[in-house]
């Protein structure tokens, strides 16, 4: 497991995973938005690993609800875990499985998107990798009043 802080976002990631910051909606690498992909050895395994990706939002900046634009939405009761309480869904995207979650933490918001079957890699909620990033997300020193 390793420690990983961008500046924004702070976490662990368990053995075996790769943390790399994402692009903005104008294509800018940004560290409001944490890749964290099983089994990936480069930025470009997005494409063919099953993951997690968090995004930031700070006390100033509004997380819109996103359910409708998925397919096969279904709520999911809200969880404990760590300090933190979980709401979401599971949903698909372009036949893509996913959990969608969010939880806030102080004054920011995060928002986790976890992919969990893509070709041949698989993750679950229930995973202990998957477990202990979320119990460990808190932003970086100093962004709790972002």
């Amino acid at each position: 497991m390793t420690d990983y802080d961008n500046g924004v976002i702070r976490v662990t990631v368990p053995e075996g995973w790769l943390a790399f910051c994402g692009a903005d909606s104008g294509g800018q690498e940004t560290p409001k938005k944490l890749h964290i992909y099983k089994d990936a050895v480069s930025p470009l395994d997005i494409f063919t690993r099953a993951g997690i990706t968090v995004c930031f939002y700070g006390r100033d900046e509004i997380l819109l609800p996103s359910k409708w634009f998925y397919d096969d939405a279904c709520d999911i009761e809200p969880f404990e875990c760590g300090d933190k309480l979980w709401q979401g869904y599971t949903c698909s995207s372009f036949g893509y499985p996913y959990t969608m979650l969010d939880t806030r933490v102080g004054e920011v918001t995060f928002q986790v998107m976890i992919l969990k079957k893509n070709g041949e890699h698989e993750i679950s909620l229930k995973d202990d990798d998957v477990q202990t990033v979320l119990e460990s997300l808190a932003p970086s020193k100093g962004e709790s009043a972002a």
